[in-house]
């Protein structure tokens, strides 16, 4: 059974009660139709053993009946009459197991037995099998109880020698449920001792037939079940009833689950434990050649029940409660350690872009999380790009100046997010050292469709350049929107037109290796 986490408080729709429901019952499905298989080779395994043991059992009995008629045939080179042979037929009969009776037959007729002595009766040699092996419903002493004939030849004189089909049955006894059968042409012996016109194992399941090297017949064996599904509850309705109940109460705890209100800040302080938050890519690339430049890393949770959550479903929450630094630390340290092996195949100058928010200007954290990163990266070439959210206002402050400056002597470099939706957008340009400014999307997809927001775009890019800061667009979807911005001077490009953001190991991989 999956042990699956709590569910959080902020499902979606795909995560409703209904659809958690059916995702629970699938550990439960799985686990029956493993059981299931595994039930059915058993039965294969089972009924194909059997008869290989039958074929094994039933080659030594009537190898002992080939050994009397070799013996038998012997009898002709020292013997001319019946009586003298007889004698001798019984001694084989006494003295060989198995074997009840010997005959020897000359062209098709049967002129001594160990039984009635000299004789003078027809049989057919075409009635047995290959000419080898008869199975008969009974003989002259006993006609209701079958018995198996084999037949030797030389030259016009043939040997018969009968064996009990009582010796056979030790061999043919198996389970309540588990048949087995001996065919001997178009007749069946079965367990009980009696002959069988019709074919047996075709109301059978899991039959196996195996077929004698040595004489022309073959044992098979099967489960006399009505169908698989019939021998499975039968056999297994104990487990089947057992992770029934397990997976039920489960699905009902997984509801009452999901009803129930969770805390959030709990809920990410386990993610943050057990390492869930991960590091998506989004590449940025330069307006005129198309060439990535760098990457924009964003922050995704990778919940063990929903997938992924989406970043505006949590981040709110990590950051009023102060949660959101300590986050933002751990990706730092993550991003490092999945880029540092692809240093040698970045492109010179890369930038590495990573949000934070102005709780981490006020605390010396974040001068020891880029410090580590760029202990982590190794790598001149690699540049850290402080990307400065607007969703809370910056309290600019000495300290706040103090850090900044520091982390500029590191070599990392500073941006400004999202600019114009946020708060003191023009306080921010006016105090902090920057070195990017990031047109939100919301302006590059009104384009060529909204006046007023054309106006307000012209201006940033304007005034980005009267800073001598470089531009990065976000949000560029169409190939107009990238036209508009090239020729107004923006530097760098981001948004769908180029890549979705996706896992940082796959950008990696896929675009940087290849």
């Amino acid at each position: 059974m999956i042990n699956y986490t709590r569910l959080s408080m902020f499902a979606n729709k795909k995560n409703s009660p209904t659809y958690l429901l059916c995702l629970s019952f699938i550990p439960c499905v799985l686990a029956l139709t493993f059981l299931y298989l595994s039930f059915g080779r058993s039965l294969d395994e089972q009924a194909n053993q059997k008869a290989m043991n039958i074929v094994q059992e039933v080659d030594e009995i009537l190898e002992f009946g080939k050994q009397a008629n070799t013996s038998a045939l012997k009898l002709l080179l020292n013997s001319n009459t019946c009586e003298d042979e007889a004698l001798a037929l019984r001694h084989l009969v006494a003295t060989i197991p198995y074997v009840r009776s010997a005959n020897l037959a000359k062209e098709n007729v049967i002129f001594c037995t160990s039984i009635w002595g000299e004789g003078n009766s027809k049989y057919d040699p075409t009635a047995y099998t290959s000419g080898q092996l008869l199975l008969l419903n009974g003989s002259k002493v006993d006609t209701s109880h079958p018995l198996i004939v084999v037949r030797s030849t030389l030259d016009d004189h043939a040997a018969l020698s009968g064996i009990d089909s009582l010796y056979l049955r030790e061999s043919l006894t198996s389970g309540s449920k588990l048949r087995s059968f001996i065919a001997v042409g178009d007749k069946w012996l079965d367990s009980k001792e009696l002959t069988v016109k019709t074919n047996p194992v075709e109301k059978l399941i899991s039959w196996h037939q195996v077929s004698s090297k040595q004489f022309p017949y073959s044992a098979h064996a099967g489960f006399a079940y009505p169908n698989m599904l019939t021998a499975f509850w039968a056999k297994d309705k104990q487990y089947i009833v057992a992770i029934i109940l397990l997976q039920t109460l489960f699905a009902a705890y997984l509801i009452w689950l999901s009803k129930r209100p969770s805390n959030l800040y709990l809920e990410i302080e386990r993610a943050m434990e057990r390492k869930e938050f991960v590091p998506y890519a989004q590449p940025i690339v330069n307006s005129k050649t198309r060439a990535i430049q760098g990457i924009e890393i964003l922050l995704r949770w990778k919940h063990p029940v929903q997938g992924i959550v989406r970043p505006d479903l949590f981040i709110p929450k990590a950051e009023t409660s102060g949660l959101i630094v300590p986050m933002t630390h751990q990706l730092m340290r993550l991003t490092a350690m999945q880029i540092k092996p692809f240093i040698d195949k970045l492109p010179r100058g890369f930038h590495v872009g990573i949000n934070i928010s102005p709780q981490h200007c006020s605390k010396g954290t974040l001068l020891e999380a880029c410090q580590e990163f760029i202990d982590n990266i190794d790598c001149d070439d690699v540049t850290l790009v402080l990307e400065l959210t607007e969703r809370e206002a910056l309290n600019y402050c000495d300290l706040t100046d103090d850090i900044f400056g520091k982390i500029k002597a590191l070599g990392c470099k500073i941006a400004i997010d999202d600019f114009g939706t946020g708060h003191s957008s023009l306080v921010n340009l006016q105090k902090v050292d920057l070195d990017y400014l990031k047109i939100d999307q919301t302006f590059v997809r009104d384009i060529g469709v909204d006046t007023i927001t054309g106006h307000l775009l012209q201006n940033m890019i304007t005034l980005s350049h009267d800073l001598s800061l470089d531009v990065i667009a976000e949000g560029v979807e169409t190939e107009q929107q990238a036209d508009y911005l090239r020729e107004r001077g923006v530097n760098y490009l981001q948004g769908f037109l180029f890549a979705k953001p996706i896992p940082l190991e796959e950008f990696l991989n896929n675009q940087i290796s290849h």
